[in-house]
């Protein structure tokens, strides 16, 4: 014959464990506690004119104040050299020399016209160059 449980057994089994189960993180808890509290206090705390070095004087780790670039002489298309051309940003060695080669210009619009440079790059220079 065999035993058959019944619901009240059950209940109180799963109970039971459901109790062991919380005991047994209530008593992790209650003894890592004091752990964490000693490693907290373990730290050291930084006092904070340590934390500029002494040897170095306070002139030298503040950053110095960044002025302006001075205004570039704009790069006159007709009479300047492949190494002024170069200078410009986004032109090339080759297409220093393009421009060299389809000197005179009249209008800086030329180098669009010429199909020397795009669009984009024309844009990127324009306020870098000159004609006289």
């Amino acid at each position: 014959m065999t035993r058959s449980r019944s619901p009240y057994f059950l209940l109180c089994r799963v109970v039971q464990i459901s109790l062991s189960v919380a005991l047994f993180l209530i008593l992790g808890l209650a003894w890592l506690y004091p752990v964490a509290l000693a490693a907290d206090r373990s730290s050291p705390q930084i006092n904070p004119q340590l934390q500029i070095p002494q040897d170095i004087p306070l002139e030298r780790l503040e950053r110095p104040l960044r002025t302006p670039p001075a205004p570039v002489k704009p790069v006159n298309l007709n009479t300047s050299s492949i190494e002024q051309l170069v200078t410009l940003p986004g032109i090339s060695a080759t297409v220093a020399q393009q421009i060299v080669e389809g000197r005179p210009y009249h209008a800086k619009t030329d180098l669009i016209e010429k199909h020397i440079l795009s669009g984009t790059a024309y844009d990127r220079i324009t306020n870098l160059i000159t004609i006289e």
